[in-house]
């Protein structure tokens, strides 16, 4: 190749360096401008300084008729009772958590949404005490309700 093309070539690629780096570093330069306040004019009132209770004699007459709420859309099912007598002992054994007995113990997990039973040595006495326990008091809590440690 020509030393005048390599010239060329290199003087083509300083300059758009110089260019590049000039484009990038003047935004970021430490050029600090002044605000300026303006003063803002305000054309409409404040809300608070409408009166909104007038006395005029054509408010006064116009009365507000409520509309009945015949269909909000909601679908009226009927529960069944083992559903609500169910969630009824579930609400109760959670309402007295954490519950310490002599050989168990039940805590409610939120994330699970069960009952954690932690039970005391002997185990398998402790067990089935718990069961007895808990066909006796919550028969409709099914042992799946429930987290045996």
């Amino acid at each position: 190749m020509d030393n005048s093309n390599i010239r060329i070539y290199l003087a083509i690629s300083g300059a758009l360096i110089v260019l590049l780096i000039l484009v990038i570093l003047i935004p970021f330069s430490s050029k600090k401008t002044e605000n300026i306040e303006t003063p803002t004019t305000n054309q409409s009132p404040f809300p608070t300084s409408i009166e909104t209770n007038s006395t005029d004699s054509t408010n006064s007459t116009k009365k507000l008729t409520p509309i009945p709420a015949d269909f909000t859309g909601a679908l009226e099912e009927k529960i069944p009772q083992p559903i609500i007598d169910l969630a009824a002992q579930k609400k109760d054994l959670r309402l007295k958590t954490p519950l310490s007995l002599s050989t168990f113990t039940i805590d409610f997990d939120y994330g699970e949404d069960k009952f954690t039973v932690t039970l005391k040595e002997p185990k398998d006495q402790a067990q089935k005490e718990f069961e007895s326990w808990r066909k006796t008091n919550y028969p409709l809590l099914e042992s799946s309700q429930f987290l045996l440690k």
